[in-house]
């Protein structure tokens, strides 16, 4: 693992991000011995001609450190943050290690009275050592600034992204944005931020992209990006068409147990209504087709009421909440993510469906059905009902 800070063997502490000169470094080196504040471990100094001063254990890294790999980009990234708060007049502190949390943040900071603290990752590490290292960072008053390398972000097509478990756990909400990722690219000094995030698979969503050179860009919108653009979502009735045939065209589906399901309703996947599988950001916490999970709330939940029975947003929750427990659905953890789980992805079907007509909200949670939702029978009647849904419903949100 590769540092920018070190102890001398009388305590002192040695940031490399201070800018020292080539010939200052090198009289330290022949003279001192360096220490890591964290393990203890003995460090060398480094003063390459390609790559950037640093330090180096000399033996196996501390095991917190230890699944960092892109040294360079690390380093070059959190040089190039650090310098960036710098500008801004704040006072940041490179790898600062807190005792009490016996944590390290590559960056830690205040600012407008919050004690911030900055995870530049370049390579993935374990969803438990990531949970673990954001609990330790809230539990001590941290407010915690994950950033994926821009090497992650994996774009798809204008508006649509690949996002893996790993990158949603950087998912963050703020008090103007409902979501976002931020990206920084430390090769090009670029900020990508991620938002109006639509999942349409596990894997896929529809989302904008706006870039921000790391100039151009302060910390208080990287905190706080402000509301988002509307989300356009022109083509999302052909990715759910995709989706039902991922899910049942394959004559190898993993999701045989959900097509049994709905074969015993007298459902078929390829003929469910239009107001099934449809786009919302608190999808997020769900990791399961939407198609899929929004089945189970019209099969549990609204099936066998009439119009003008009420539907609660309690039962929609405790509908997914089974499921899940069940195995039927699979929940993704947003630990950054404020609002985001099983109970706000079941309110925000019930709102979308009452946009769509089906529902018509009467209190705070409570909805009566205005229409039952009408079945196709065959394929025409399908298209028909598509062609006439894309027209009432909203493209933009």
């Amino acid at each position: 693992m590769h540092v920018l800070t070190a102890k001398t063997k009388n305590g002192a502490k040695v940031c490399l991000a201070d800018g020292y000169s080539r010939q200052t470094l090198q009289t330290w080196r022949s003279s001192e011995e360096f220490f890591c504040p964290v393990c203890g471990g003995k460090m060398m100094l480094k003063l390459g001609e390609r790559k950037i001063f640093h330090f180096a254990h000399l033996k196996d890294a501390c095991e917190e450190s230890s699944f960092e790999r892109e040294s360079e980009s690390h380093l070059s990234g959190k040089l190039a943050l650090f310098d960036w708060l710098k500008t801004q007049g704040i006072q940041p502190a490179m790898e600062y290690y807190d005792p009490v949390i016996r944590q390290r943040p590559d960056i830690a900071f205040h600012f407008n009275g919050f004690r911030y603290a900055i995870e530049f990752q370049c390579s993935a590490i374990p969803e438990d050592l990531f949970m673990k290292r954001t609990n330790t960072y809230l539990s001590a008053g941290y407010i915690p600034l994950w950033i994926p390398e821009g090497s992650h972000l994996s774009r798809k097509q204008e508006n649509t992204v690949a996002l893996s478990g790993f990158e949603y756990l950087f998912l963050r909400t703020s008090p103007g944005n409902p979501g976002y990722i931020p990206y920084f690219c430390s090769s090009q000094g670029l900020f990508h931020i991620v938002q109006s995030i639509f999942p349409y698979s596990p894997s896929k969503a529809f989302a904008r992209i706006e870039t921000k050179k790391l100039n151009g860009l302060t910390i208080d919108r990287l905190i706080d990006p402000g509301p988002p653009a509307l989300a356009v979502l022109p083509f999302w009735h052909d990715k759910l068409a995709r989706s039902k045939l991922s899910i049942g065209a394959n004559p190898k589906t993993p999701y045989m147990r959900f097509l049994k399901e709905l074969y015993r309703a007298g459902m078929n996947i390829f003929l469910l209504p239009p107001e099934i599988g449809l786009p919302g950001t608190k999808a997020a916490a769900i990791s399961t087709y939407p198609v899929i999970w929004q089945s189970y709330v019209v099969l549990d939940v609204l099936l066998g009421k009439g119009e003008g029975s009420v539907v609660t947003e309690s039962e929609a929750a405790a509908c997914l909440s089974l499921r899940a427990g069940k195995g039927d659905i699979r929940t993704r953890p947003v630990p950054l993510a404020a609002g985001f789980s099983l109970q706000e992805a079941a309110a925000e079907y019930l709102s979308l469906l009452s946009l769509a007509g089906v529902l018509v909200q009467k209190g705070d949670g409570v909805y009566e059905i205005r229409r039952k939702l009408d079945f196709p029978k065959t394929a025409s009647e399908q298209i028909e009902n598509e062609s006439a849904f894309r027209k009432a419903f909203p493209a933009s949100r």
